[in-house]
């Protein structure tokens, strides 16, 4: 066992330094600890100490032979340490397959609402980010980065009740038509109807539907107005047709075209609606009166070989058929039995039947002058244009009708419970 040299005492061959003196040993092979391998656990939190061991305590004593050992265990330069977890420590996931994105069906938001109550959910949507799928080096695939817009999720039930009451039917359609035939029909006017008050006055009222068709306003309100328009349109064209002695039933006519088409229509949106059926009935009563009126029943027996008298008892017979057809409408509610298609079936045979009314007066049978003037046919046009916005606005009016009528029910039937 060697000794110290200074005081002789024995040492341990493991020493590095004297336990009573502090001189170092001559020939001493120092203990150098072992380092552990690198855990998670250790960059986490503090390594715990063995059980049964106590920690160290502030003020404890220190054996020389501990900080001997300490002083000349001259481990290699520290390498930095490597945070980076690896494979064996946490398994990646790396996923075999990605399903197929589902993205919510959400609400149409309708035009009328303000950008003010659209800003909100878009700001919301742009704070939170869309989570993105990172592409597999192993598959190649990714989910696409779709963003899903803002907005709850639209129900089935949701569905089915938009589709048995919808919150605004045929807006568009009103509109662009409205449009469409006042541009059509004021180009008419300008070319029959020369310079004339009564043309000016028939192109203020196309004018006029064109603008309430194009003004924002709301369903109810836009509905009142073209209808109110076209009324007035197709009152001084029957008003004309009075005074030149041409066909004095047409305000049989014009109404009943008017009612049957808008309550077909009204039909077509609403199919459970006991109004619609109602008006239907009216509509078809009201076309029946004018075909016995005008002598479409005695006109199919007395036909000539020129087309001024088969081609308006044609129109007759189409009348008499769509009024039949229309009573389709007391089919099932499950079903809109075509009421939609009887009812553009109604105003264009209409639109056909003014125009043979105006080549009639251009050109009579007996090759005499024409028995209609410019202004006339202006003010006819017109009022054929205001006929079928009219029909259409109707339906829109009965919409909003049934709507009002609704809501004041439920809330009855609330305030009752």
């Amino acid at each position: 066992m060697p000794k110290c040299n200074s005081c002789e005492e024995k040492v341990l061959r493991t020493d590095a330094f004297c336990g009573t003196c502090g001189e170092p040993v001559p020939g001493g092979k120092p203990v150098v600890p072992i380092s552990r391998e690198f855990k998670l656990s250790d960059a986490r939190g503090e390594p715990e100490s063995p059980r049964g061991t106590p920690p160290p305590q502030a003020g404890a004593p220190t054996s020389a032979r501990a900080v001997a050992v300490v002083a000349l265990s001259d481990p290699e330069a520290a390498e930095p340490e490597n945070l980076t977890v690896s494979r064996t420590a946490i398994r990646e996931r790396e996923p075999q397959s990605e399903p197929a994105p589902v993205l919510p069906l959400h609400r149409k938001k309708n035009f009328t609402e303000t950008h003010g109550q659209v800003e909100p959910a878009a700001a919301e949507s742009r704070s939170d980010p869309v989570p993105t799928s990172t592409p597999s080096r192993e598959t190649g695939t990714s989910v696409p980065n779709v963003p899903i817009p803002p907005g709850p999720p639209i129900l089935a039930s949701d569905l089915l009740r938009e589709q048995m009451r919808p919150s605004s039917p045929g807006e568009n359609a009103l509109r662009v038509t409205a449009v469409v035939l006042s541009a059509l029909g004021a180009l008419a006017v300008l070319l029959t109807g020369g310079i004339h008050p009564l043309t000016f006055v028939s192109l203020a009222l196309l004018i006029m539907t064109a603008t309430l068709a194009l003004t924002p306003m709301s369903y109810r309100g836009r509905a009142i107005a073209i209808f109110s328009a076209g009324a007035v349109a197709t009152g001084v064209a029957l008003w004309q047709q009075t005074v030149k002695g041409i066909a004095p039933e047409g305000v049989i006519l014009a109404s009943a075209t008017i009612l049957l088409s808008g309550s077909l229509l009204f039909r077509a949106y609403y199919r459970g609606a006991r109004l619609a059926r109602v008006a239907v009935t009216i509509g078809v009563l009201a076309l029946g009166a004018w075909f016995f009126a005008s002598g479409g029943h005695e006109s199919l027996i007395m036909l000539d070989g020129h087309w001024q008298s088969w081609a308006p008892a044609v129109t007759h017979l189409g009348f008499g058929l769509l009024a039949l057809l229309s009573l389709m409408a007391f089919m099932d509610s499950s079903t809109r039995g075509g009421s939609h298609v009887w009812a553009v079936a109604v105003l264009v045979l209409y639109s056909m039947h003014i125009g043979l009314l105006v080549a009639g007066g251009l050109w009579p049978v007996d090759h005499g002058p024409a028995s209609i003037e410019g202004p006339t046919i202006a003010a006819i046009l017109a009022g054929m244009v205001g006929t079928i916005v009219a029909g259409l606005a109707l339906a829109q009016i009965l919409v909003a009708a049934h709507k009002a009528g609704s809501n004041r029910v439920h809330a009855q039937g609330s305030i009752a419970r």
